[in-house]
């Protein structure tokens, strides 16, 4: 190659950059936040002298370059489809693709000793609450893998179920009403939208199923609410959930809806207080509108996973205050079992902090507690489980 051709492809080439970086700064978004990856996207960095010497500066500007890259998504919707159609993939991350449309996430394996000192927390905290004569509930509900762990390959196995059978024996009858929802779900996992195609929840429908046997149980003798008295309606846009959002649209063969539940004959509606908001609705319906296809519309079911939260029934079947410990299968939960209490206090402590439990017991009244988890958030989350 001659010195002349060199130095025309050479400044080619620089050219072809100093327009690449104009185009890009042109197109490119300046997205805050990738709700497909759940995670804050890289902004562009700012100059200086100390930052270009370390190098930080180039490196933060092609993480920059990389989470502002025009149509990004589709960009990563279209990788996962040629994994799929080239290779035969059908497990990414932690999520396996089944052949009827849904996506499940693997439940890991615990162990016996993973077991035992979960056990032990509720059982002590059981324990703690019978001194003042409050009675405690768990309920621990096989998530949407567990439910459906048949479907998971031989290859790719799941152990949900194992799990739960591991904790559930050790639970103690003598502090701790443990109550089993596992076989209404198991028996009833093929009716219509049970659980969500590509979230890894529940819908309002299997939640309810739930409700009709932990109500009974933990208020023996009160006057029962059926099915018929919701109204029940699939809602808002269409979206790919929490599964979706790690393998893509690309990858899932249906998209979901969320079920509403609609109390009937209510004399007012349910108060909701949370820090600096309060609702006169257990859901947040604008969620089902939000025009992203991977929107987060599980929370339409009373909203985020908030710290702490207060509710006040119009028309109680009981005169009892209820505290729940929560993680976000409960938020599909809460409103079938609002109706039998007068106050119902919510606590999820991933959030919330510095728990004194004997003085938050006086201080609302409370009489009936309810330790409310899936199968595998109980193990994964210590946090959940920790109360003091």
């Amino acid at each position: 190659m001659n010195k002349k051709l060199f130095n025309l492809l050479l400044s080619a080439g620089f050219l072809l950059f100093i327009f690449g970086v104009f185009f890009f700064y042109i197109v490119a978004g300046d997205n805050k936040v990738s709700i497909l990856e759940s995670r804050n996207l890289a902004q562009e960095p700012t100059y200086s002298a100390e930052a270009v010497a370390s190098g930080d500066y180039m490196r933060a500007w092609d993480s920059f370059f990389n989470d502002q890259f025009p149509r990004r998504d589709a960009f990563t919707e279209l990788n996962m489809r040629v994994n799929e159609l080239a290779l035969g993939q059908d497990v990414y991350k932690d999520v396996y693709v089944a052949p009827d449309g849904y996506l499940l996430t693997k439940v890991e394996s615990y162990t016996k000793d993973d077991a035992k000192k979960i056990a032990k927390r509720i059982n002590n905290v059981g324990k703690e609450l019978q001194t003042l004569d409050v009675k405690t509930s768990l309920v621990v509900v096989p998530n949407k893998s567990t439910v459906f762990e048949d479907k998971f390959p031989t290859y790719y196995p799941s152990f949900g179920r194992e799990g739960y059978n591991r904790l559930m024996p050790l639970i103690d009858d003598t502090y701790v009403q443990n109550i089993d929802v596992s076989q209404i779900l198991y028996k009833n996992k093929e009716k219509p939208n049970m659980f969500f195609y590509t979230d890894h929840h529940w819908q309002a429908t299997a939640a309810f199923l739930a409700s009709e046997k932990v109500t009974k149980d933990m208020n023996p003798g009160v006057k029962q609410l059926t099915k018929d008295d919701w109204t029940w309606k699939m809602e808002g846009l269409p979206f790919y959930g929490s599964d979706a959002r790690k393998t893509t649209s690309a990858l899932a063969s249906k998209s979901d809806q969320v079920m509403v539940a609609t109390q009937k004959n209510l004399s007012a509606p349910y108060k909701l207080d949370v820090i600096q908001e309060q609702r006169d609705s257990l859901y947040v319906m604008s969620r089902l509108t939000d025009p992203a296809v991977y929107a987060n519309r599980y929370t339409a079911y009373i909203g985020t996973d908030y710290p702490e939260l207060h509710i006040t029934s119009p028309d109680p079947l009981t005169k009892k205050n209820l505290l729940i410990f929560k993680d976000s299968y409960a938020n599909a939960f809460i409103q079938f079992i609002a109706p039998y209490y007068a106050n119902v206090h919510v606590l999820d402590l991933r959030y919330y902090k510095n728990l004194d439990l004997q003085a938050y017991v006086k201080k609302y009244k409370i009489d009936d507690t309810l330790l409310f988890f899936n199968n595998n958030s109980i193990y994964a989350t210590p946090q959940l489980t920790t109360f003091h």
